[in-house]
């Protein structure tokens, strides 16, 4: 059984970068230090084969075993017939028995016994999932917290980190960063705590999926009785149904309960339920203490975009209503408010020209030469071009404005109108440094159009004002080429 919520697509514009952190981290640590622990078993086995101890505790063990689970004859010929290596493995693993085994008076009277003992365990307790994992019999802050990074199995790690994508992204935009990342792990510390207060066994559990239940938990916290979509799998039945997330928690719950008491796996029903527990209260008890501030826009499916878009139209409705100083007047505190919006732009370039706003005019052109080139910008520098050969816009000559203007434009390959530009920056005064670069970009714009006066014009430039430059050379081979 499935059930899990498709209420928000993801929104790249709004990555979810603490949950794919976290992904990186799960995933890191599982190949880059989970990855020797192979090497690590093989060593501790050694140690103890080597230390005589597999003949010395076998029996004990075997004794051991057959205390604590019932052994028929057909388990007991699989013990006996078992590789040493194996049953060594085994025996390293056993944390009870290693326990039994050390209150022994014959193990505390042999010296020998106990430092190859010793020896064997301090090679076993490298192994991640003894030195990080969590086990309630052996309490430990290492275990507590590093087992939610730890997993058993390439499978184990990539099941929880897809669902930790499925439920964080939504939940990162919806409580902040912050917050989603402090429940996250408050969901998994919790989640080891109600284990080892009702099962405190010595086993050792790793993986994510208690702070993932979590996430489930606050899931259901943050939508409450909110209606909400949801995938289902349920055998051959696959699809959608829309309903209020907190119906969804019996369903969750339940599920963990019946696992607990009627599965027979290595599922660790008990850290599921803490989290799952533990997510839910922290969202619910935040809510109705009024401590919890979340994305309400988000969370409703507002367009994030909406008062960007009513400033817009209000900004319209001035211009259309010749109201051009209100709008004019509006505009440095919007251009402050939404920076680098090209629709924004346009529309207080048009206010700015036709009242020949210097101050405003300054605003627009520094946010619109820090832009990219794009669909949205090329329109307003053809403009630009275009505005800046008329005599009632002096200020749009500036060397410094067309400078930057003939940049952008021959980004853009718009090689007819940065000829304009370039052909302004050529007449001035002094020699603009940056001129030869952006005059052999141009000529290898223009060439293709078959433009050779154009090209020539430009060749003669260099040759006259830069007749070092190594774009000089490179232009008048250039030239010959074209004129083959």
């Amino acid at each position: 059984m499935l059930i899990i919520p498709a209420e928000h697509p993801l929104d790249w514009k709004r990555p979810p970068v603490v949950t794919l952190l976290l992904i990186l981290l799960n995933v890191l640590i599982y190949f880059g230090y989970q990855g020797g622990d192979e090497e690590r078993l093989e060593a501790a086995v050694n140690s103890y084969l080597d230390g005589g101890l597999l003949n010395r505790e076998r029996a004990l063990f075997i004794e051991s075993i057959s205390q604590r689970r019932d052994f028929d004859a057909e388990e007991r010929a699989y013990v006996d017939g078992m590789r040493r290596q194996d049953l060594a493995a085994w025996v390293l693993h056993d944390l009870e028995f290693e326990q039994q085994l050390h209150q022994r008076a014959d193990y505390q009277a042999d010296s020998t016994w106990q430092a190859a003992r010793e020896s064997a365990e301090d090679a076993r307790n490298r192994l991640s999932n003894i030195r990080f994992g969590f086990m309630p019999a052996r309490f430990s802050l290492e275990g507590l917290f590093g087992a939610m990074f730890l997993h058993g199995s390439f499978d184990h790690l990539l099941g929880n980190m897809l669902f930790l994508f499925i439920f964080g992204f939504a939940l990162e935009i919806a409580l902040g960063k912050a917050v989603y990342l402090g429940l996250y792990l408050l969901s998994g510390l919790a989640s080891h705590l109600l284990w080892w207060a009702l099962d405190p066994v010595w086993i050792s559990g790793v993986g994510a999926s208690g702070a993932i239940s979590g996430l489930m938990g606050m899931y259901i916290g943050v939508y409450g009785l909110r209606r909400i979509n949801f995938f289902y799998w349920l055998g051959p039945l696959i699809g959608y149904f829309k309903a209020p997330a907190l119906w969804v928690l019996p369903v969750w719950l339940g599920k963990e309960l019946l696992g607990l008491l009627a599965a027979d796996d290595h599922v660790n029903y008990y850290a599921h339920l803490g989290g799952l527990g533990t997510g839910f209260l922290a969202i619910w008890l935040a809510r109705l203490t009024g401590r919890l501030q979340m994305d309400e826009g988000y969370l409703h499916k507002e367009d994030p975009d909406a008062p960007f878009k009513r400033e817009l139209a209000a900004l319209d409705q001035l211009i259309s209503q010749f109201a051009l100083a209100q709008a004019a007047a509006r505009g440095p505190d919007l251009l402050t408010r939404y920076p680098g919006r090209p629709a924004l732009l346009v529309r207080l370039y048009s206010v700015a020209s036709g009242r020949q706003d210097k101050a405003l005019l300054t605003q627009i052109l520094k946010q619109l030469f820090a832009l990219p080139v794009t669909e949205e910008t090329r329109p307003l520098l053809i403009r630009l071009a275009i505005d800046s050969a008329a005599s009632e816009q002096p200020w749009l000559a500036h060397p410094s404005v067309q400078l930057h203007l003939l940049q952008k434009l021959l980004k853009a390959g718009e090689g007819a109108h940065a000829l304009a530009a370039w052909r302004r920056l050529a007449q001035a005064s002094q020699p603009i440094q940056q001129l030869p670069p952006l005059t052999l970009q141009l000529a290898k714009q223009l060439g293709p159009k078959q433009d050779l006066r154009a090209v020539t014009e430009l060749a003669q430039y260099l040759r006259r004002v830069f007749p070092e430059a190594e774009q000089t050379t490179q232009l008048s081979l250039y030239q010959q080429h074209l004129s083959r």
